[in-house]
């Protein structure tokens, strides 16, 4: 068999290789599906050493394999140029240059001419949609890009036709595809029709959108005829995204509403283990709801969503504790925006009544730490210095959890355990419901510092303990003592040292949960203060009484003045410790009744008493905000 040239435009001439023939002819005389990608290993396999082709030879293998290697978009996402057709691979060189492969810039009048000619010639209707595809789409980028060049540019100039029967040729060819029931499988079959009726309204041609519409609603009916699953969802999505081109009559709405329904039924009936499945369920009551939603259907939508969140209940039943508390807590939002707080109300319910079992389906993973005495104690004995004051200066900046420290270690994470830092989490209370979630490193890294300072408040604790216990051995750390230094500091007002007193007794005395209690609430009003005095306003109005009310913990620490740099450490710390629910959270658990007996020990305490002497420490200048 003789070599194919393609039309010549410049010196150079495409060539295809003699030894792709017969691959290529066996490929486009098939009359059964073609596996677009696998083409480009076949083609490999038949090409010889690329280094005995001459360049235009080179060129024409090119033409031929790279044409194959140019993917199809997931969805409506366009990716490098911002066109249909995008890269398979791409990466950054050593000195920075950005690799695309293939990469368009490779595509030249040559290539492009070879393209139309084989969009033409082609036999199989796969082969003669993607070579049409790939003329028109790549063809008209290239042209225009050609057009905005500057003449003085040694960029060359496409003057290739690409003509609009490039596209009638591409559409005619997908649906030819879908209508001979010769795609590779279901997803191109959707994909191509998809494809189809986008070119057409791109090209607004009325006659082919209509076709094709015709075309999607057959294999509707042929893929839902033959039972068992299909993909549906494509069928919604379609319709869904070109509603207004494919202007879907009364009847054909319904059709689309009861391929949902139909798909609800049968993936939320647990009766049939083979195609029950909640997760479809649900997204076919999502699908149903927006439908619904435009004509006002809400009973319909609630139904749907009734069907598919039983599903989800019964699921749960024999599910382990996790996963099943991981599937109800979906459904909670889902039911108060539906007006059903009954259901909630149950799914909630359910939840608590298996927090037990889903803690106890938890692995405690402990590393044990051996540091020694004479370590802790030499340290602690620097740290508590020679008197009250340096003591509690030393202790507030030794123990203080840093910003930047956290975030380098998470970061030494992301280069030691790449796997580990990729994972998200969810943090589960008590009560088994989420407190929160955080992300990857990469994608939440504030959320990842925030969880790791909860971390290292445990690890830190036995240093602070220490420290605490040295000064008050060294000087004397009694009751009068500390309240006499916090009355110094213009953060503990007069007529708060009553409680404050009462809370330092508790703790001095071991009593870590009276200490906590009534500290809390003062270290909040110290912050509040400490606010006030850089010249930030500090209440806030109380839309229900028309009056004026305190602002609380978390708007404290969230004000720009906490953001400074100044204070930038200490407003991280404290939000990790008091109100950060990836954090410790113990302010806002405490407020509202959820913190856990076991937490009220010592150590929590000694964390406390630690703020407080964060506060005591400040000298600030008052500032206007």
């Amino acid at each position: 068999m003789g070599r194919c040239v393609a039309k010549r435009y410049s010196a150079m001439v495409l060539i295809v290789p003699k030894q792709l023939h017969e691959t290529i002819a066996e490929i486009d005389g098939r009359t059964t599906a073609v596996d677009e990608f696998g083409i480009v290993t076949q083609l490999m396999t038949a090409l010889d050493d690329p280094a005995n082709l001459t360049p235009d030879e080179r060129r024409g293998a090119f033409a031929e394999i790279e044409a194959f290697r140019f993917q199809r978009p997931h969805g409506a996402e366009r990716r490098v140029w911002g066109i249909y057709w995008g890269e398979l691979a791409s990466w950054v060189t050593g000195d920075g240059k950005q690799v695309y492969s293939p990469d368009i810039a490779n595509v030249d009048e040559e290539v492009l001419s070879h393209w139309i000619i084989r969009s033409a010639n082609a036999q199989h209707p796969a082969l003669r949609a993607r070579f049409s595809d790939l003329s028109w789409e790549i063809g008209r980028f290239l042209k225009k890009k050609s057009s905005k060049a500057n003449k003085e540019s040694s960029e060359q100039q496409i003057s290739v036709d690409v003509p609009v029967s490039l596209a009638h040729r591409a559409i005619d060819a997908y649906l030819e595809v879908v209508e001979l029931g010769i795609a590779e499988n279901e997803f191109y079959a959707w994909q191509f029709l998809d494809r189809a009726i986008e070119l057409s309204i791109t090209i607004n041609d009325p006659a082919r959108i209509a076709k094709a519409k015709v075309a999607l609603f057959r294999s509707r009916q042929k893929m839902e005829e033959a039972g068992g699953k299909f993909m549906w969802w494509r069928f919604d999505d379609i319709t869904w995204e070109r509603a207004k081109a494919l202007d879907c009559s009364v009847e054909e709405k319904q059709t689309i509403i009861a391929t949902l329904e139909n798909a609800l039924v049968r993936t939320s009936g647990i009766s049939n283990p083979e195609v029950f499945d909640p997760h479809w369920a649900m997204g076919a009551a999502d699908r149903l709801t927006r439908r619904f939603n435009l004509t006002n259907e809400s009973e319909k939508a609630r139904h749907a969503l009734k069907v598919a969140a039983a599903a989800f209940e019964e699921a749960a039943k024999g599910a382990n504790a996790l996963v099943a508390l991981s599937w109800l807590e979906d459904l909670i939002p889902r039911y108060r925006n539906a007006g059903m707080l009954e259901d909630a109300a149950r799914v909630e319910q359910t939840i608590r009544s298996r927090a037990n079992e889903a803690q106890g389906e938890m692995k405690r993973v402990e590393v044990p730490v051996n540091i020694p005495k004479e370590e802790l104690e030499g340290w602690a004995d620097r740290v508590a210095g020679s008197t009250i004051d340096e003591a509690i200066s030393n202790i507030a900046t030794a123990c203080l959890i840093r910003e930047n420290s956290t975030r380098e270690s998470i970061e030494n994470i992301l280069k030691n355990a790449p796997l580990v830092a990729t994972i998200p989490s969810s943090i589960m209370g008590e009560d088994g419901f989420t407190k929160a979630k955080v992300g990857s490193i990469n994608d939440d890294l504030d959320g990842r510092a925030v969880q790791h300072a909860a971390n290292l408040f445990n690890w830190h604790a036995p240093w602070l303990y220490f420290a605490l216990n040295r000064a008050r051995e060294k000087h004397g750390f009694d009751l009068e003592k500390l309240v006499a230094a916090f009355s110094e500091s213009p953060f503990f007002a007069p007529n708060r040292e009553p409680l404050l007193k009462e809370g330092l007794a508790a703790w001095i005395s071991g009593d870590p949960v009276k200490a906590i209690h009534v500290l809390v609430p003062q270290l909040e009003a110290a912050l509040r203060d400490v606010l006030a005095a850089l010249g930030a306003p500090v209440m806030t109005r109380d839309p229900h009484t028309d009056g004026f009310k305190a602002i609380g913990m978390g708007a404290i620490l969230d004000h720009q003045v906490f953001r400074g740099l100044a204070l930038k450490d200490m407003r991280f710390h404290l939000r990790a410790l008091l109100c950060d629910p990836r954090g410790i959270n113990l302010r806002n658990h405490l407020a509202h009744g959820l913190v856990h007996p076991e937490s009220f020990g010592m150590g929590l305490a000694n964390w406390v008493i630690h703020s407080l002497l964060l506060v005591r420490k400040l000298r600030i200048r008052p500032n206007k905000v």
